[in-house]
């Protein structure tokens, strides 16, 4: 399926300068819960077990109607942990019937029969793993990596198309290679890698925050392997898409997200105001929203 969006392209004769406007953003970025069962290191929402379960699902769908309307492409179901929510399967059918691609970012280790079935319904299943077993576990404060990777073959044997997703920072930023291989090895569909950002619980740990001369040279070895051979890998770095994405927090506040929490900006809520008035917002770079969603260079 392939959807269009309407942009409007602006030329400033007297500056000789180019600037576009979209009518809604090209995708959204839900937490749906700050509820989750495990309690990640540098987890940017600080999910836990004592989270916000989120919007009740009567009032989730209208939300997911509204998108639809807009004609939003892609919306991304993620938390805390979706899989808490026991209306997860409703949300995704709604999305369905909305013609909205979904995804769902899951740590897997609450993965049954009933949720898988609920996950096929997704076009996307995200996963993350952040290094090798001492280094994953780790940042998760869990025994789990064994766990999510067996649940990683098994959602694919079931039919699921999955993405890895790596967090990358100070302390395992040598692991590039091992989970560019990892996810070559298991012939997922994608893999997505984020450069560390200090929010949420990541703000606890400054010294994460990789170098920028380090991360140019990050970026260009996933951007090489990419290229050399011809997969699906993407990257994603706050600090290079500064306010390009749209997130909704549990309770439907609309965030636009800098690097910094300090430098995120609540612009307003989805539940309260139209989520088109709310992008019009002049502190939403579209050109960069574009850039990012096109896997374009920002800077």
């Amino acid at each position: 399926m392939k959807k269009t969006t309407t942009a409007i392209i602006t030329y400033d004769t007297e500056e000789d300068t180019y600037d576009i406007k979209l009518k809604n953003p090209l995708s959204v970025c839900w937490q749906i819960t700050t509820k989750c069962n495990l309690n990640c290191k540098y987890c940017l929402s600080a999910s836990g077990a004592g989270g916000n379960y989120g919007l009740n699902t009567k009032e989730a769908i209208e939300i997911i109607n509204q998108l639809g309307k807009l004609g939003i492409n892609r919306l991304d179901f993620t938390g805390g942990e979706p899989l808490v929510r026991s209306d997860l399967e409703k949300l995704i059918q709604c999305a369905k019937y909305n013609h909205i691609n979904t995804i769902v970012t899951t740590n897997t280790t609450l993965l049954n029969d009933k949720n898988i079935e609920a996950l096929k319904l997704a076009d996307l299943v995200q996963i993350s793993v952040d290094g090798p077993k001492e280094i994953h576990n780790e940042q998760k404060q869990s025994d789990v990596f064994d766990q999510t990777i067996e649940n990683i073959k098994k959602l694919k044997q079931a039919g699921c198309k999955i993405r890895l997703n790596s967090f990358i920072y100070n302390s395992n930023k040598q692991y590039v290679d091992y989970l560019i291989n990892l996810s070559k090895e298991l012939d997922l569909f994608s893999h997505l890698f984020i450069i560390f950002t200090p929010q949420g619980r990541g703000k606890e740990h400054l010294e994460e925050i990789i170098p920028e001369k380090e991360v140019e040279k990050i970026k260009e070895k996933i951007l090489n392997y990419r290229k050399k051979e011809h997969r699906n890998i993407r990257l994603y770095d706050y600090n290079e898409y500064l306010h390009s994405c749209v997130l909704l927090t549990p309770m439907g506040d609309v965030i636009s997200q800098g690097f910094y929490e300090e430098d995120s900006v609540k612009v307003g809520n989805i539940v309260e105001q139209p989520l088109e008035e709310i992008f019009a917002n002049e502190i939403f770079d579209h050109p960069t929203h574009v850039l990012h969603y096109l896997q374009r260079r920002a800077k």
